[in-house]
């Protein structure tokens, strides 16, 4: 009996934007919190690529988004849905996921705000 492998395609429920340069994701952790770079963002969540050892993801509850040193929003509840190394880095570049927990309608608009004013282009729906 054959078995037919069925392929898993999520659906996004929001369209996701390319992150323009200097757009950061601060994780907060503590006094040793440093900022990362946003790889994308939509209103449902974002990805990020950072260097060193793996976040704790279970401690990260929430963030803070930024514009080179400028504080756009801080401290949305978040929770983290991935992280891994990418491949064909000399150096160890890992890339992590969250996705924002329920926003308030002011921390809504301001990332609205902030998706507006900071990202390039939409990445393709896949």
């Amino acid at each position: 009996m054959e078995s037919q492998a069925q392929q898993y395609s999520p659906v996004r429920s929001y369209q996701r934007f390319k992150a323009a340069d200097r757009a950061l994701v601060l994780v907060n952790l503590g006094p040793e919190s440093l900022p990362y770079h946003i790889v994308d963002i939509s209103e449902g969540g974002l990805s990020f690529r950072y260097l060193g050892q793996k976040l704790k993801r279970s401690e990260i509850q929430k963030i803070s988004l930024y514009h080179n040193d400028q504080l756009i929003i801080d401290d949305l509840p978040i929770k983290s849905v991935s992280d891994y190394r990418m491949r064909d880095n000399i150096v160890p570049v890992r890339r992590g996921s969250i996705r924002f927990k329920e926003l308030a309608p002011e921390q809504l608009s301001q990332l609205e705000t902030f998706i507006q004013s900071f990202t390039e282009s939409p990445v393709p729906m896949t």
